[in-house]
Order: C-alpha cells, then structure tokens, then sequence
C-alpha cells in the first residue's frame, strides 16, 4: 500500500471516528448515514489522488489498407 492512500485511510478513520463521538455526544443518531456517506466519499477521493499517473499512450491510427 502506498503512502498516500495510507494517510488518506487514517484521515478517513479519523474524520468517522471524530465525528462518531460528536454523534454521540449530541445524541444525533439519524445522521450516522450521513456520517457513513461521507467516509464513502472520502476512501473514494483518496482513491483517486492516491492512484499513480498513468502514461498517455498514442493515438496514432493504423494506416488504412
């Protein structure tokens, strides 16, 4: 596993479990969804920034025959 989809996993982590207390805390469970979809778009975004560029390849077409 890379450095940065790690990093991006602990932030994950952090931002549900930091938000988890806050839930309890407030005794707000109906947003524990809401809470779950963020963390889904968060994995999601450090899924993409983690991800190593790809080359470009050439798009030359094959001589017609």
């Amino acid at each position: 596993m890379s450095l940065k989809k790690t990093i991006w996993h602990f932030v994950a982590g952090g931002v549900f479990l930091i938000s988890l207390a806050i839930l309890f805390y407030f005794d707000f469970w109906p947003w524990i969804l809401a809470l779950s979809c963020m963390i889904v778009i968060i994995e999601g975004v450090g899924k993409y920034y983690s991800q190593k560029p790809r080359r470009k390849t050439s798009n030359k077409m094959a001589p017609k025959c």
